[in-house]
């Protein structure tokens, strides 16, 4: 599990021994063995730093982006082209020359 508040640089994540850590600004901040802890903290910090960097509306010109690239992803993953094999109960024939 990992989480971000990119404009705080804070970060929440799971390591691999199981712990959970969370980190502000490259500096350890909590380090707990109980997920309910570590994102009651990281929600906690997040809320008080979203007052410090409010969030602002994207321009028109940055919604058409933000749009266009969500429309080019969607499209990548559906192609109903080709690739498709049909399917077939049978493996193979047991006859020769068929």
């Amino acid at each position: 599990m990992k989480m971000s508040f990119m404009p705080g640089d804070l970060h929440v994540e799971r390591e691999v021994n199981g712990e959970y850590v969370v980190r502000l600004a490259g500096t350890q901040i909590l380090r707990t063995s109980s997920e309910k802890a570590a994102l009651s903290r990281f929600k906690a910090l997040r809320t008080e730093m979203e007052t410090k960097f409010p969030t602002r509306e994207p321009t028109q010109q940055e919604r058409e982006e933000l749009c266009r690239h969500a429309i080019a992803d969607s499209l990548v993953g559906q192609n109903s082209l080709g690739g498709r094999k049909k399917k077939t109960s049978a493996g193979g024939t047991r006859t020769f020359g068929g």
